[in-house]
């Protein structure tokens, strides 16, 4: 190894035609806005329907204000990769952000948990979207739309409901379902168990992969708009989640048989907005002033002297001490800094899967990365681990699956000969190499597999273990005083 973390959201909705809806903001109950805007008028034809969904991604990204703001202010705006990296043992950063410094040390409270409640936030502001779009398009009796094109645009907004419910079931637990607009059907629901929130993301799952086509012509042949494709390997990610390994596995292989479409791409080509590898990604905005044409993950991570500057993470040792000697994942994904701005004078490593940060970013110009949200390299590890606990192919067929991700590591190919649990170590062991500073993926993987508590209460920056509670985070305050049916997350109340 080598030595070296009383409401649903009422958004505006961004119309092609400049038409938008303002709103207000919480998680069950909410007035109707005096200037929305009826479903008739709103789907009247296809190009205001695409403008409405068009104005969900929009958002998903990049925030409903100012984009300059955005950044790590939602859960898919790389906020799930900040938050999820320092909860698990990917990240660490100083004390002066303390709400940052909290999640990193196990020290979350109600009065420091901003980052959680931006994600419970944001996921739901998406999902009070996404439903507006469904029964929008369901409520225009007179539209112009071809039946076609509602199907479709269903089809994608239950596709996002679904992305945004898996980030808030594994971040917080238990959920309220909100599948409506009608904050009279919302306005006193309680928490649906885990077991009920993945079956009504499996429900709009397989709609969304029966109704989407497989081509990407709605994003122009740019992979950022959901297609049949991002809902198979979504669907690939909840099976696996939950235990279904013959499906984990039948979902991913799918995609791998795909190459017409999918393929591995070298270290260094992985995240470019052209990537063969991806198989959905979200287009952030070029023209905010301050992140410019850099993902949020760029823009926050890279210093902006590289080498000088304060990095907005360091990896943790545990985390450095996980690559192995020779592996080119970390010489193309780690860089270091000196960080003598801040007088320690102390060389530490951060990410650097995206390269284009607020050193080199230019408003206006192509981005030419977009942010990663799943690819073809998590697939063949999904279905490394469906196989190692018994889907078809076996513990031998898991192995060629992990040496065709090593493949382009530089390391050598692993034993056919490694019995089932050291596969299965090996498969933990790539996950937490290959997805690490993407979308929490190593946090969930530690609550998922039970090994959360030993690994993560041994850390030196996590003591005095406070609880394993805090391997769920807290719901946001407001949200129980608006809402008395709705129970807080154990140990958060003292």
């Amino acid at each position: 190894m080598r030595n070296t973390s009383k409401y649903i959201l009422r958004f505006p909705i961004y119309l092609l035609l400049a038409v938008s809806v303002i709103s207000c903001n919480k998680l069950v109950e909410v007035d109707e806005p005096i200037d929305s805007i009826t479903a008739e008028k709103m789907y009247k034809n296809e190009p205001q329907a695409e403008g409405a969904l068009a104005g969900v991604y929009y958002e998903l990204i990049n925030g409903n204000a100012n984009p300059n703001n955005a950044f790590l202010g939602t859960f898919a705006g790389g906020l799930s990769t900040y938050a999820g990296g320092l909860s698990a043992d990917e990240f660490m950063v100083g004390t002066s952000d303390q709400n940052a410094y909290a999640l990193a040390t196990n020290k979350l409270t109600l009065t420091n948990s901003s980052y959680s409640a931006s994600i419970w936030n944001s996921a739901y502001h998406t999902i009070y979207n996404a439903n507006s779009v469904i029964e929008g398009i369901a409520g225009a009796k007179n539209s112009a739309m071809r039946d076609s094109v509602k199907i479709q645009y269903t089809a994608e907004a239950k596709f996002l409901r679904a992305f945004c419910y898996f980030y808030l079931v594994n971040s917080f637990g238990d959920l309220p379902l909100a599948l409506t607009v009608d904050f009279n059907q919302t306005v006193r629901v309680s928490r649906s168990p885990v077991q009920v929130v993945y079956e009504q993301i499996l429900k709009d799952l397989r709609d969304a992969e029966r109704d989407l086509p497989e081509n990407f012509d709605a994003g122009k042949n740019e992979r950022v708009r959901a297609n049949k494709w991002a809902a198979k390997a979504l669907l690939a990610k909840v099976h696996l989640y939950m235990g279904d390994y013959p499906q984990a596995a039948a979902k991913a292989s799918e995609l791998i048989a795909a190459t017409h479409l999918f393929k591995l791409e070298p270290l260094g080509s992985i995240f470019l907005a052209q990537s063969k590898e991806a198989i959905f990604q979200l287009k952030q905005t070029n023209r905010a002033s301050l992140v410019r044409n850099a993902t949020a993950q760029g823009y926050y991570f890279i210093p902006t002297d590289r080498y000088k500057d304060l990095a907005g993470v360091w990896l943790t040792t545990q985390m450095i001490d996980a690559f192995d000697e020779g592996d080119l994942r970390w010489d193309m994904w780690t860089d270091s800094t000196m960080q003598s701005n801040t007088g320690l004078n102390v060389k530490v490593w951060y990410p650097v899967k995206y390269k284009t940060g607020r050193y080199n970013s230019v408003t206006g110009a192509p981005s030419p990365e977009y942010s990663m949200v799943m690819r073809l390299a998590e697939m063949y590890l999904i279905r490394a681990e469906a196989r190692a606990n018994g889907a078809d192919g076996g513990h031998t067929k898991a192995i060629e699956d992990l040496n065709a991700i090593r493949l382009r590591t530089g390391l050598p190919n692993l034993s056919m000969s490694l019995d089932v649990d050291a596969v299965k170590e090996a498969v933990a062991h790539e996950r937490q190499i290959e997805l690490f500073a993407e979308w929490g993926n190593r946090w969930f993987d530690l609550k998922r597999t039970g090994k959360a508590s030993n690994i993560l209460s041994a850390m030196p920056a996590k003591q005095p273990w406070e609880g394993d509670y805090q391997l769920l985070y807290p719901i946001p305050p407001v949200e129980i005083q608006n809402n008395s049916n709705i129970i807080q997350n154990t140990g958060y109340i003292r």
